[in-house]
């Protein structure tokens, strides 16, 4: 599957930002994509400043147009000392003139550039068995192809989602994204997942949608493949409009009633009209995705 992904590891190198203390826990070679040991880096450490510069840049491009970009206290109290941070990366020499002009990299900058980002936070509730934990909140994933298309190759969003989730021990995988994002029809990619709120004021954004997702080998092999119908996916038996409040409102209503309702497939849009397929789950019976 990764052959349809050689063009980014032909110009990408991932990249992790980890802490000694949660490093052992993570898989350093995800899907045999080994990340180098010079790539690994420690944030408790005073060096990659640079780095880091590009990383919030990399943030507040693909975030700040919502108001949600990232400062760096939030950056290093709330990812990656809790959790971990990995990404890819393409080298100052294999970016276009444009590209390097628009990312306003130094000049004479020749490391790395980071072009997608996948932070992970771990749960407390994935410790109830012991071990291990096994539920992580997708803290941030992004791609500079959000905001500039081309700059990166094809597909580097699913790659990236597709190797975090094989570096982070996730067995139930929770995140938050916004209606009408693009990325909605990624996460979809990558399996049917259940509503956890669809209308969620505690956030800056009410519009958000919060979901949990079992991870398994088949759905991230879904992912990479991309099919226009995800094979775990139940039929729609209902449908809403995310740019109308009143019946996001209703549904979120409907899941604080205790109906499980799962987003089953990719926004459909009908000119200005947007619908995304639901299905709800009427039978007790029925298992989560």
């Amino acid at each position: 599957m990764l052959l349809n992904y050689a063009p980014i590891l032909d110009v990408c190198e991932p990249f992790l930002i980890a802490h000694p203390g949660i490093r052992d826990a993570l898989n350093i070679a995800p899907a045999g994509v080994a990340i180098p040991p010079e790539n690994i880096l420690d944030p408790l450490k005073q060096q990659h400043v640079e780095l880091y510069k590009q990383l919030r840049n990399l943030d507040q491009l693909t975030f700040g147009p919502f108001g949600m970009q990232m400062p760096s206290w939030v950056f290093y109290d709330c990812a990656v000392i809790p959790g971990a941070f990995f990404g890819l990366a393409m080298r100052a020499s294999k970016l276009e003139p444009w590209a390097l002009e628009a990312l306003r990299l130094p000049e004479g900058y020749t490391g790395l550039v980071p072009v997608s980002q996948f932070i992970a936070i771990p749960m407390l509730g994935g410790f109830e068995s012991g071990g291990a934990c096994g539920h992580w909140l997708m803290y941030s994933a992004e791609s500079i192809n959000q905001v500039s298309p081309g700059m990166a190759p094809a597909g580097l969003l699913k790659l990236t989602l597709a190797l975090g989730l094989r570096v982070f021990p996730v067995a139930r995988l929770y995140g938050t994204t916004q209606w009408r994002s693009h990325k909605l029809s990624t996460y979809v990619d990558m399996g049917p997942f259940e509503l956890v709120t669809a209308y969620t004021p505690a956030h800056s954004l009410p519009r958000t949608l919060s979901f949990r997702l079992d991870v398994e080998e088949t759905h991230l092999l879904t992912l990479l493949a991309g099919p226009r119908t995800n094979p775990h996916a139940r039929p729609p038996n209902d449908w809403v409009d995310p740019d109308d409040v009143d019946a996001l409102v209703q549904l979120q209503m409907a899941i604080e009633s205790g109906e499980r309702v799962q987003v089953v497939g990719p926004p459909v849009h009908y000119g200005s009209r947007v619908r995304v397929p639901l299905h709800r789950c009427t039978d007790a019976g029925e298992s989560r995705s």
